[in-house]
């Protein structure tokens, strides 16, 4: 994806998604006060909802942090989720919108979930959003003069879903490609529970009254320390 020219359109492909219910879900779990970073935090959508809080981002994309920073109001950072180097400690932690199904396997998984442990408070909390897909499909949508065509697959032996994405802007075509390796329950728990984090809850669609199983179509994972004595 040619990201330097279609930052710009991003948002507009997502104007749909209701980025208030997903921040409405996230304030039941932040304190008046708390130090969060978003990690995977693109144009900064879910930080602009979080206004009142003094929030960080991180982002591997340097076209989405240049539109992140009129939205984030802390430090923005242009690094991979493999291999974060951040000298500061956060009391919560968050990763929406399916950042982590971009790794590839339980080693990156494993990881990840190290570097975000690094920087996390004793006390504090990481919450990351899951793609959970059930079967593989095909989605059209039209905004104005733009239109995307959305294909997935999804291999249930593999856990793989391969998903083409064609946006159509201005008789402008842009191809994108997602390979997401889609993880399980009891995956990320065994992952935490393996480097001393802990799973507290899991949640679908991000609802507090509703919670995530394997039929969900998405997750949302509430992880703190499992040992405060561990590093």
């Amino acid at each position: 994806m040619e990201y330097k020219e279609f930052a710009k359109y991003y948002d507009k492909f997502y104007s749909k998604k209701d980025y208030q219910k997903e921040v409405l879900f996230l304030n039941n779990f932040i304190n008046k006060g708390d130090k969060i970073i978003d990690i995977g935090c693109g144009t900064g959508m879910h930080a602009s909802l979080l206004k009142d809080y003094n929030i960080d981002g991180l982002d591997l994309n340097k076209e989405m942090l240049e539109i992140a920073k009129s939205r984030i109001n802390g430090d923005l950072y242009q690094q991979n989720i493999l291999d974060i180097k951040i000298n500061k400690k956060y009391d919560v932690i968050i990763s929406m919108f399916a950042v982590i199904n971009h790794l590839r396997n339980i080693d990156e998984l494993e990881l990840c979930l190290k570097n975000l442990k690094q920087i996390l408070n004793p006390n504090g909390k990481i919450i990351i959003d899951l793609h959970n897909p059930q079967d593989s499909g095909k989605k059209i949508d039209s905004f104005n003069n733009m239109k995307r065509t959305m294909i997935w697959n999804y291999d249930k032996e593999s856990k793989i879903e391969k998903s083409n994405i064609i946006f159509e802007v201005n008789d402008k075509i842009y191809n994108d490609t997602h390979t997401f390796r889609i993880f399980s329950i009891e995956e990320i728990k065994n992952i935490c529970l393996k480097i001393g984090l802990k799973v507290e809850k899991v949640y679908e669609n991000y609802d507090v009254l509703k919670e995530g199983n394997i039929f969900s179509k998405n997750l949302q994972f509430i992880i703190t320390y499992s040992n405060l004595t561990k590093s």
